[in-house]
């Protein structure tokens, strides 16, 4: 099974206004929120400094929705975008005002057609980049397409420039990837044509800051490893990672320089530096990047990647008695979501200086259940 995914990072602070006159007084702080979905609902939890969460309002269940398909959070969490079908699979996107407690309102902003939407939002929040697909008699075709987010009420407005188009192509859809940490590029994902190996590559668009217009891909940056097994790619200021394992043997985790079609890594993470680089078939990344967590049988291994001395080295461990699957992490990198089966999620505490975690609170839900959870900070 051929896998991809992709690190979407934003960096939120933690801010006071220290009063200073009889004019300015009182503080802000940020607000940790997660949304989880159950079906065609959406619960909201509020996760204080311990940890431990709190649902907070009434649910928002979609009329109408099968299931909810994705949730994007604005980087401030006062909109949410929400991707759902209906019992005929056909997709909507609906757009909600939050309140103070980042509770998705009954009534959305708006809602409109949406059928093979893949989107991300700029760490600015003022646009958002979505891949349309379309398919035809010469397979599949895409357009990439930017919209205006109203900073008032988080609608969309599309901008009348396409972006960028792909295919068409008769097996493979493109992607899109991430946005840097700086905002200054959208990493996709493409290929030319299906040939069993090497035919999946990397490019990125650069951002105007100002206008959110994307200048044309600067070409082919790195290529995937293989098409029969596990390929997976985050993509950091400074380095490129790539997992890969071909379906036999050990895993192996390259960590490349992040420069345009690097040709060999500075160095390889195997299981003789760290066991869990050559046992993961799949791993998570810090929003710092600074962390790698691999799975391993009874645990994941926290590993702080080294550039000046080429290792990854382990600092802590997150149990792992089944399998765990990690959400996204909390945009402050301060809390780590991690679904421990059998309707379990447990929040850790995550300590960036130390790379290790503090137990939180947990949750419990239905796992029969269609479910899942996105994080977001209201500031």
């Amino acid at each position: 099974m051929h896998r991809f995914t992709a690190w979407f990072q934003c960096v939120c602070a933690l801010l006071f206004l220290l009063a200073i006159s009889s004019e300015v007084a009182g503080a802000q702080t940020a607000l940790h929120v997660f949304y989880f979905t159950s079906n065609s609902t959406i619960t909201t939890y509020n996760v204080d400094p311990t940890g431990v969460p709190t649902q907070v309002g009434s649910p928002l269940t979609i009329a109408g929705a099968q299931w909810i398909g994705n949730i994007w959070p604005s980087p401030n969490d006062h909109f949410i975008y929400v991707l759902w079908p209906d019992a005929n699979y056909k997709y909507s996107l609906s757009v909600y005002d939050t309140d103070a407690s980042g509770v998705p309102q009954s009534t959305p902003v708006q809602t409109f057609a949406a059928p093979s939407w893949q989107m991300l939002i700029h760490n600015s929040g003022k646009y958002a980049y979505v891949i349309k697909t379309h398919s035809g008699s010469n397979g599949y075709s895409e357009n990439l397409y930017l919209y205006h987010i109203n900073q008032t009420t988080g609608a969309l407005t599309q901008d009348p420039k396409i972006q960028a188009t792909y295919g068409p192509d008769y097996y493979y859809l493109e992607s899109l990837v991430s946005i840097n940490k700086a905002g200054t590029r959208l990493y996709d994902l493409w290929s030319v044509s299906f040939d069993g190996e090497n035919n999946y590559y990397y490019s990125y668009h650069p951002i105007n800051t100002t206008t959110g217009q994307l200048s044309p891909d600067v070409g082919t940056i790195f290529t995937a490893s293989n098409y029969t097994g596990l390929d997976e790619q985050y993509f950091t200021t400074n380095y490129i990672l790539n997992l890969d394992n071909q379906n036999s043997g050990p895993s192996v985790l390259n960590v490349y320089p992040n420069v345009k079609n690097p040709q060999q890594p500075l160095f390889t993470c195997t299981q003789s530096m760290l066991n869990a680089c050559g046992t993961a078939y799949n791993y998570w990344l810090s929003v710092d990047e600074q962390y790698v967590f691999l799975p391993e049988t009874g645990d994941i291994a926290i590993g702080r990647i080294e550039g000046s001395t080429n290792q990854i080295v382990e600092t802590g461990t997150i149990p792992a008695p089944n399998y765990v699957y990690l959400f996204p992490f909390g945009p402050d990198n301060r809390l780590i979501y991690a679904d421990e089966g059998g309707g379990l999620i447990q929040i850790y505490l995550f300590n960036s200086v130390q790379g290790t975690v503090t137990n939180g609170g947990t949750i419990t839900f239905n796992p029969a259940e269609s479910y899942s959870l996105y994080p977001a900070i209201r500031r």
